[in-house]
């Protein structure tokens, strides 16, 4: 029998490579008679319909209904996944200290995350960060932090998290969710249709910037020591 992380990541594939039946939710909203044959869908619905798929196929079948029952908001079906189903919560940031966007919030975030081991109250147990470091040239290093010298760059901790298999990812809050996978985060894009509805892209370079990834326990194994949380030390 296969793990919850390869049927999971064998749904999300398949959705990525065959989706010419759906429609993004808001375009479906703007233009109903053109889309009316096609199906709804957007980040928040991928995601659920490869963590139900994952929990179905693994003989979870009440899992699966409740991963749809609370699944409106990322944040609660995050914490459901950690609190329910052992899943570790892994904070993700390519520079703490000189967000390339100069948003104080990615700043602001990891502090949390370091002190409390919580992104937005969901449990965690593990930090990547400064993977991708702002250069000292860059505008956004003189408009926050510019005291602060470059961040060191951290690559053992970012490569261990490129080798889990899958993952369920939010950003902002949970304004922007998404399913992960071997260093790429995978979405959908609520107002496309067609080649632009899904998009791969390296988590380095994805352009909502922090977040959280919440990995299956199966996976946790990747994570390397260096990358635990050792809240209020």
């Amino acid at each position: 029998m296969k793990s919850f992380s390869e049927y999971a990541y064998e749904k999300m594939i398949d959705l990525f490579n065959n989706h010419s039946h759906e429609v993004g939710s808001q375009l479906k909203k703007r233009e109903p008679v053109k889309y009316e044959d096609y199906e709804s869908t957007d980040c928040i619905t991928y995601s659920l319909n490869v963590i139900s798929y994952a929990f179905k196929k693994i003989g979870e079948e009440e899992a699966a209904r409740q991963v749809w029952r609370i699944g409106a908001k990322g944040t609660d079906l995050a914490k459901y996944l950690v609190n329910s189903h052992n899943w570790k919560g892994v904070y993700i940031n390519p520079d703490a200290k000189h967000p390339v966007d100069s948003d104080p919030e990615h700043t602001y975030t990891s502090h949390i995350a370091t002190q409390n081991c919580k992104y937005y109250q969901i449990p965690l147990e593990y930090i990547v960060q400064n993977y991708s470091v702002t250069p000292k040239k860059h505008s956004a290093f003189q408009q926050l932090n510019e005291s602060s010298p470059v961040t060191t760059l951290n690559e053992l901790d970012i490569a261990s998290l490129e080798q889990v298999s899958f993952g369920f990812g939010i950003s902002r809050g949970g304004m922007h969710t998404w399913v992960y996978a071997k260093g790429k985060v995978y979405e959908v894009h609520w107002d496309k249709v067609g080649s632009e509805l899904y998009e791969a892209t390296s988590l380095r370079a994805f352009p909502w910037i922090s977040g959280a990834i919440f990995i299956p326990s199966d996976q946790s194994s990747y994570l390397t020591t260096s990358s635990k949380l050792k809240c209020g030390s």
